[in-house]
């Protein structure tokens, strides 16, 4: 992947639901009465690998951090020298974000209901009513992996997360229904710079806050 190993973060915070979140599994449930037509993704955690939890898959939260990166702080050459691209020489990204699961017992899901809407009569459409099982409350464990980054590029992925607070950044469906609004918190990260040729780091530090790691990166280049 990497020629030489100069850096390296590994951060862990919260995504906590702040309203209706709904990250859908991908299956249609309309041919069980008993089920809402979509229900949250899950996936299997714990350390045996037997737990079934409520989950925000990595690929995710990646995608929504890119995209708002590229539309908002970076140009795409710039977005793409963090998260990767395949033309000519390819390379893969700097950046990993692991599966966010939640919490045990901190999930609130609830029944919501839409349908659609005939633009010319402005009534519900025939057949078109959709239940959605959606979290309303739930704190989802997550983190990334950042390697041989800059610090622009760590100012930049920071400043998303940051950025996720004011509700700017929002993940999942429906999110033009207001739905996807969550909080960054509880986030700490561990970095590494300056290896010898043990793989031991020279410069290690750690950073109890968003802020705090912004404040330092941001004045690294000064």
């Amino acid at each position: 992947m990497f020629k030489e190993l100069k850096c390296s973060a590994s951060a862990s915070f919260d995504l906590e639901a702040a309203g209706p979140v709904l990250v859908a599994n991908g299956r249609s449930n309309k041919t069980d009465p008993t089920m809402p037509d979509t229900v949250f993704m899950t996936g299997i955690c714990g350390r045996g690998h037997d737990e079934v939890r409520y989950v925000i898959p990595g690929s995710t939260v990646k995608g929504v951090i890119r995209h708002y990166i590229e539309d908002n702080l970076l140009p795409e050459k710039e977005a793409r020298d963090i998260f990767g691209y395949i033309s000519g020489i390819s390379q893969r990204s700097k950046i990993k974000f692991s599966d966010a699961y939640a919490e045990p017992g901190t999930v609130v899901i609830s029944v919501r209901h839409s349908t659609a809407i005939n633009a010319l009569l402005q009534g519900a459409k025939n057949t078109s009513l959709n239940n959605m099982g959606v979290a309303e409350k739930g704190v989802f464990r997550a983190g990334f992996v950042f390697t041989n980054f800059t610090e622009k590029e760590m100012v930049t992925v920071l400043r998303a997360l940051y950025d996720v607070n004011s509700g700017i950044v929002r993940f999942g469906g429906r999110k033009s229904r207001g739905f996807g609004q969550m909080r960054v918190t509880g986030f700490t990260m561990r970095t590494h710079k300056g290896f010898d040729k043990s793989l031991r780091p020279k410069d290690e530090r750690t950073f109890t806050g968003l802020e705090d790691a912004i404040e330092y990166f941001s004045g690294m280049g000064r």
